[in-house]
């Protein structure tokens, strides 16, 4: 008898802190800093749409999820001097430009960051996701897939413990994502020009589930609309501190038609979880995993479980 209790104690208390924990977390928006060194390109890349994309992580989930912040610099040493005054859980590198625009204090700042923050991903489509081109390129996308999709990157990252998101586009537009992959993980680089077809899959759900569910035909409809991906570097790494870094690829595409080399377009340092699924799958994937209020609720239900078991054996 008193065995049990020592235990429906126990239990009881590891079960309180654990919704007193996921509470607290959600409680708190994650701070991410959305830094656009994107030339517009004659208008079709604004920085008016490329806010338009911290601004959806914002408002996401009633505000509840994200408190993104915006800076559009091309400007070498801006980044430094801004980290240097600020504290973020998660870094968006919206980079795509022919030319560097960071520099070696910018690089160090980046490098400090990812001491604590050591989690990277690295989205070779991150510019067509909303640019002046054509309807497919109209952010969040069908079904507001594009939005969503990024909500998950982001949130993937940011649960994790926070890191670094690197995106960019194809060869010749990669000067300055790179300078960045390069800083952290020497020998890592964005790389080719891709065309993608449906001959291709995500390898884990953890990109099309974590903060939203998102079906991949909707994704692949930006992406086939704009065959310009890049191809996102995967393996074993060393990191500037000299720790191991494995990149596991997300996604795995074949150049239109189809039936040759597949070519990642996005890569972490977390192993892809659940999967596959084929990247025109018309649905979104299902997953078991609660969300932290659900584990909030069901904590507390197994509190009162606990209490109830214990009051009929007195």
């Amino acid at each position: 008898m008193q065995g049990f209790n020592r235990f429906s104690a126990r239990l009881g208390g590891a079960l309180f802190a654990l919704a007193v924990t996921v509470s607290a977390a959600q409680a708190q928006p994650y701070s991410v800093l959305w830094w656009d060194s994107t030339p517009d390109y004659g208008g079709q890349a604004p920085n008016s749409l490329r806010q338009e994309m911290s601004d959806y992580l914002t408002t996401f989930n009633g505000g509840t999820l994200f408190q993104s912040t915006y800076v559009g610099s091309e400007t070498p040493g801006t980044l430094a001097t801004h980290l240097a005054s600020n504290s973020y859980n998660v870094i968006v590198f919206d980079a795509t430009s022919a030319s560097a625009k960071f520099n070696a204090a910018d690089l160090s700042a980046v490098q400090s960051f990812f001491q604590t923050r050591s989690n990277l991903l690295l989205d070779g489509t991150l510019y067509i996701r909303n640019i002046e081109l054509n309807a497919a390129t109209n952010f969040p996308g069908l079904n507001d897939a594009l939005g969503i999709f990024t909500a998950n990157e982001v949130k993937a990252l940011a649960t994790r413990g926070g890191g670094i998101m690197v995106g960019t586009d194809h060869t010749g537009y990669q000067v300055d994502a790179n300078q960045i992959v390069g800083a952290v993980v020497p020998g890592a680089a964005f790389s080719g020009f891709t065309v993608p077809s449906t001959d291709g899959e995500f390898t884990g759900t953890e990109l099309l589930t974590t903060a939203g569910l998102v079906a991949p035909a909707d994704v692949f409809d930006n992406w086939s609309n704009v065959p310009s991906e890049a191809i996102a570097p995967t393996g074993n790494f060393t990191d500037f501190l000299g720790r191991p870094v494995t990149l596991y690829s997300q996604v795995n595409v074949a150049d239109q038609p189809g039936g040759g080399p597949r070519f990642p377009y996005i890569s972490t340092t977390f192993a892809p979880g659940g999967g596959p699924v084929v990247i025109n799958d018309p649905e979104p994937p299902t997953t078991n995993t609660p969300e932290p209020a659900t584990l909030a609720l069901l904590g507390t239900g197994l509190l009162g479980l606990v209490g109830l078991r214990r009051r009929r054996r007195i």
